[in-house]
């Protein structure tokens, strides 16, 4: 099953994962594509940390550098000494070598599209990031993902109105002005108003921000909603095989 040409970077849930090494640490890789990966691990990382990803395939071993986004605890587990945690991993350049793999994988059916099972990754942020929405100033922003944000503010979010949402994570990376247009707006519980953004067509705007925000710790992903596209993912490979 060769994979589809797809305008923007794809990444893939790999069933059953693949071993590897990161900084020497025994790791498995859960998902995969040219810019990164997400591994799972006892020891724990820093975001910012540089790493080299080692992916032991049939293919040999593949060695990528690459920068650690995020790291968060996953699960306790009580019958062992060690807690597993989850972690991003942003490769350096993008893979020629890792996309070769993907394709093999694909064709065997042990690679499935995550984005055919559920929307961007969500981040909550951790930090104060105050930007603005076109006139309605300041707002606050309470998480982001590539296409989209959830910001809150003291007056009036209307429903179906379109902006320029403006924000700047730090001196070094600069302003993010991407146009956002109002999904939803509801009444917050403390006072003023929250509402959904959508953000179409700047991708790599979105993504930039949220690396910075990520290797600054100012963000982190949302676990909860990770772990539903994981069992989603997980499901749908075990009746794949079934059936095959």
């Amino acid at each position: 099953m060769k994979r589809p040409d797809l305008r923007t970077v794809a990444r893939y849930f790999l069933s059953p994962p693949l071993a590897g090494f990161a900084n020497g640490r025994a790791v498995r890789i859960v998902d995969l594509s040219i810019k990164g990966a997400r591994i799972e691990l006892v020891e724990q990382f820093t975001p910012g940390e540089s790493v080299f990803l080692v992916i032991v395939s049939n293919r040999g071993e593949i060695t990528v550098p690459g920068t650690i986004l995020w790291c968060e605890i996953d699960t306790l587990l009580m019958e062992n000494i060690h807690d597993r945690y989850l972690a991003g991993v942003a490769f350096a350049h993008a893979s020629t070598t890792v996309d070769a793999l993907l394709d093999e994988l694909c064709g065997h059916d042990c690679a499935y599209r995550i984005e055919d099972f559920r929307d961007h990754d969500r981040y909550r942020v951790t930090a104060p990031l105050t930007g603005s929405l076109g006139e309605i100033a300041p707002v606050s922003i309470l998480d982001i993902s590539i296409r989209g944000a959830r910001i809150a503010s003291e007056g009036k979010i209307p429903t179906g109105a379109g902006g320029q949402l403006r924000f700047q994570v730090d001196d070094e990376s600069g302003p993010t002005d991407v146009y956002a247009k109002v999904m939803w707006s509801t009444p917050s519980i403390s006072g003023g108003e929250q509402a959904g953004l959508l953000v179409s067509g700047e991708d790599e705007a979105m993504r930039r921000a949220i690396h910075r925000l990520c290797v600054r710790g100012e963000a982190r992903i949302d676990l909860d909603s990770l772990r539903r596209k994981f069992d989603s993912m997980r499901t749908h490979s075990e009746r794949q095989h079934v059936a095959g």
